[in-house]
């Protein structure tokens, strides 16, 4: 299904959103982002809150790519190069029937696939948003595949709404 291991973007359906911007604070690849201007116009990016609507994710550095990594390469991904405050930060925006590897909340059940995501207040995707069974208000898709990592966050491929 996804061939890339060091991608957020994993397969669209429609045209994607492709926007940049300060971060506002440290933010990582996979994680739910939103997108404002500031008091001058310029694009800034916020984490996600907990069950906030939006579609937009943190993806990773790509123009120009930190780490130059190709696919056989075994050191840091992509995917866990974290933005610091004020680092300029790609992210993407996704439509309906859109799927993307997303980080999962330690919140998160133990299988949340086949289940209505949102975003926790970290900006992380799962299916139960405050750690005691609290379905998203809010949800932005539903789980697909869990995939399991031994030595970074695991990731849940969403198929937005």
């Amino acid at each position: 299904m996804i061939d890339e291991h060091q991608s957020v973007l994993a397969q669209t359906h429609n045209e994607n959103s492709y926007l940049e911007g300060a971060a506002d604070s440290g933010l990582d690849p996979g994680t739910g982002a939103v997108a404002y201007k500031d008091a001058d116009g310029n694009w800034q990016i916020r984490q996600a809150t907990a069950d906030e609507d939006t579609k937009r994710v943190v993806r990773e550095q790509r123009n120009t790519p930190r780490g130059g990594m190709t696919v056989t390469d075994t050191g840091e991904s992509a995917l866990d190069q974290s933005y610091n405050a004020g680092d300029n930060a790609e992210t993407v925006g996704f439509h309906r029937y859109d799927r993307a590897r997303l980080r999962v909340s330690p919140n998160a059940t133990a299988d949340p696939t086949d289940a209505e995501v949102g975003w926790d207040a970290n900006g992380l995707i799962t299916d139960d948003i405050d750690g005691a069974g609290t379905d998203p208000t809010s949800p932005v898709g539903r789980g697909i595949e869990l995939i399991e990592r031994t030595d970074a966050d695991d990731l849940l491929v969403v198929e937005f709404y």
